[in-house]
């Protein structure tokens, strides 16, 4: 270890704490003697003294002292050149004085030889001795720098407490207030900004004002039936001293913060050191994702109803700020309209322009692949929901609550978006940047779009965005230099694509981790998910639905999609997925939302639920009529078989019964007449008793006799023929 002249040294106590600074000033060519200087503090200069050496030496290598790197007084030794060209007149007048005597050393450290230099200095200048021995002690202070003796200017108006005032400072207030400001009138500052400034939302005079009344009033007297504070204005601090004193208690950013909140002032004044593309290492690394509601009106597809503004997420490459991919839907902010969007950025383009009469190759839009990290915020992609990106190889990055900052790019994207919907769609419902106001144009009279055709506008929207110059700011990189990339959103992403981070996914795959998911179970009817059932041909073949198992599973787990409940995804124990469809007692639900099926479901559990409880009151009728007609027809039967056995009663049953139902079946005949056409006499019909009529013929017995001679003979004649 070496000591050199100028190095600033640290000598510490017993416990390792400061005990004095010291200044290497001058060592003795054979190394035993050392001048050093005490520099701890700049208001006591002192003479040089000796040490030895090995001493100081020693004291360094058993760390009882040691080395500053940086000059405390760096400030004066180096100067900025303006305060150099300042004051440079004033130094250079004061090094004449002393230039001669101070490289005499170490004759100048010796108090024997410093008296004659002084005396000579004194008569050569004629400067006082105590001027010249203050320009030493600076000179030796400073570091033998000419610099040295510059005014210093740095330490003034610094303190380490506030002064102490006896008396109001300044000039007189007009208001005649003399208060002076103490400590514990600043603890009271302290918490009256705390309660009305910060957490009511004051401003400052209205928080003075409120503080006085609080703290500061003489007493109170009563108005309207209130405790009303007395303030009188020469007994408290004045408006002026408390803005005095906030001014210089708060910087810039606390007071930012106290009016806005922390998180406004994080993203509002923060330092922009950095840059948000950072963390992107090539093509597919970050995606940025996001939703917002777009400034435009639509109607329905009738073209008559108003249904208001669609819901547009943007998915964006951060390294090359390509649009991956888009979803925009009438249903608000969800984890299914986000998984949606994620599906498209995840697959062909092609296709999906296709779908709205749009014809592009590949190579004008070839995002179809999955990035290594997903930025969103803490909206949809919280909670478990989010583990399910885990599955396909997406980590998601979530941006904290209310920092839209921190996934600049896709919010970046959503304000030129808007921007142009209200530049070119501003005849059919764009919205304006502001709300409107009472008397400006009412956009939803102009709306005039479908959802369909709003789609076809972001497609386009997207491929000339992804064919457009990059910004300013975009960071170009030596080999995009080297190898003339085109310095365009595809562009970039073409030339990056060969070393990119992104991965695919086969469609089935991407679908079943990114669908909800819900429990459902394996039936005879076939798999049962939210009150319907779904088949497979490869679930007849294998006798899933005869087993009621698949995989040795009674209980599975279906991914769905709640916008149309026609099939469902499963995942089998092989890993293949398997779409399965509504059989075909559910078939009316085919094409239905998920929450229309629910409705139906709900509106007849509701239904037969209401219709149950009348029913009890239906069956107490039918319960009552059947006991009164049971009693009724038990009495009737006992008054007319009274003294008969049940032989007598079952004696001519068959014929009975043949003559009843020929008379039933006359009487409730379709063709009964309920008027005659012509008059017919009683001798020409056989007339049956109408349940209306009160009168019994009184040869029926007689024509019952007759029918029962007739049909003995019948019996007997077959009897002999036989």
């Amino acid at each position: 270890m070496q000591i050199y002249q100028n190095t600033v040294i640290e000598l510490l106590d017993l416990e390792l704490k400061t005990n004095q600074i010291i200044r290497v000033l001058w060592i003795s060519p054979n190394k035993e003697t050392t001048y050093i200087v005490n520099i701890t503090d700049h208001k006591n200069l002192c003479f040089p003294y000796s040490i030895n050496y090995h001493d100081l030496l020693n004291d360094l290598e058993e760390d009882r002292a040691k080395i500053l790197e940086v000059d405390p007084d760096i400030r004066l030794i180096s100067p900025e050149e303006e305060y150099l060209q300042k004051y440079k007149g004033n130094r250079d007048a004061n090094w004449e004085v002393i230039k001669d005597i101070v490289s005499q050393e170490p004759e100048i450290y010796l108090s024997k030889h410093r008296g004659p230099l002084i005396e000579e200095t004194k008569e050569r200048t004629g400067r006082s001795k105590k001027e010249i021995y203050r320009l030493l002690k600076r000179y030796w202070f400073y570091g033998k720098t000419k610099n040295a003796l510059l005014n210093n200017y740095f330490e003034c108006g610094l303190t380490t407490k506030p002064k102490q005032f006896k008396k109001n400072p300044g000039p007189k207030s007009k208001d005649g207030n003399g208060w002076i400001v103490t400590d514990k009138d600043r603890e009271i500052f302290k918490k009256a900004v705390r309660k009305f400034h910060i957490e009511q939302k004051m401003n400052l005079t209205a928080t003075h004002q409120h503080m006085r009344e609080e703290w500061y009033h003489t007493g109170f007297y009563r108005e309207h039936g209130v405790m009303v504070p007395i303030v009188e204005a020469d007994k408290a601090p004045s408006l002026r001293q408390f803005m005095y004193w906030y001014n210089k208690e708060f910087s810039y950013v606390q007071k930012y913060s106290n009016r806005k909140g922390k998180r406004k002032a994080e993203m509002d004044i923060r330092p922009l050191d950095g840059d948000a593309a950072e963390r992107a290492l090539g093509i597919g690394y970050v995606y940025e994702i996001d939703s917002t509601p777009a400034d435009i009106i639509l109607v329905a597809e009738d073209r008559k109803t108003i249904i208001g503004t669609p819901t547009l997420y943007i998915v964006k490459d951060v390294y090359s700020r390509m649009i991956a991919g888009f979803h925009a839907s009438l249903s608000p902010a969800s984890k299914i309209e986000l998984m949606v969007a994620m599906i498209n950025a995840a697959s062909d383009k092609v296709e999906f322009c296709k779908q709205y009469g749009i014809n592009i190759d590949e190579s004008d839009w070839p995002c179809k692949n999955l990035p290594v990290y997903l930025a969103g915020d803490r909206g949809e992609l919280k909670g478990k929901w989010a583990e399910n990106l885990v599955n396909i190889k997406v980590d998601v990055d979530n941006a904290p609550s209310y920092r839209g900052d921190l996934k600049p790019f896709v919010e970046q994207h959503f304000r030129l978006t808007n921007d142009e919907i209200r530049e070119l769609l501003y005849r059919t419902g764009a919205k304006p940047p502001k709300m409107i106001e009472r008397g400006d144009e009412d956009p939803t009279r102009k709306a005039a779009l479908t959802i369909y055709e709003f789609i076809q506008f972001m497609i386009v929207q997207i491929l000339t965005f992804n064919k457009c110059a990059l910004p300013q700011t975009f960071l170009v990189t030596k080999e995009m230099f080297d190898e003339k990339v085109e310095l365009t959103p595809k562009g970039i992403w073409e030339w990056g694509e060969n070393n990119s981070l992104l991965h695919e996914e086969p469609r089935d795959v991407l679908i079943y981790n990114l669908l909800p998911k819900g429990e459902a179970t394996v039936t005879r009817r076939g798999i049962k998910f939210s009150d319907m059932c779904y088949t497979s041909d490869k679930g007849l073949k294998h006798g899933w639905f005869v087993e009621c198992e698949i995989d040795g599973k009674k209980d599975i787990k279906v991914s769905y999609d709640p916008r149309n409940v026609s099939s469902v995804f499963i995942r089998l124990k092989s890993g293949k997925i398997e779409q399965c469809f509504l059989t075909s007692k559910y078939n009316e639900y085919e094409g239905l939302h998920l929450e229309d099926v629910k409705a139906i479901m709900k509106y007849k559990k509701e239904e037969i639920k209401r219709l149950e409880r009348e029913e009890k009151q239906h069956k107490a009728v039918l319960h009552a009529f059947a006991k009164n007609l049971v009693k009724d027809a038990i009495t009737k039967t006992s008054d007319a078989t009274e003294g008969m056995s049940i032989a007598e009663r079952q004696q001519s049953k068959r014929e009975t019964k043949k003559s009843e139902s020929r008379k039933v079946g006359s009487e409730y005949a379709i063709t009964a007449a309920t008027t005659k056409s012509k008059e017919i006499t009683t001798a020409e019909v056989i007339s049956f008793p109408l349940e209306s009529q009160t009168t019994i013929f009184s040869n029926v017995n007689q024509i019952q006799k007759v029918f029962e001679e007739k049909s003995k003979k019948g019996r007997r004649g077959r009897g002999k023929l036989e």
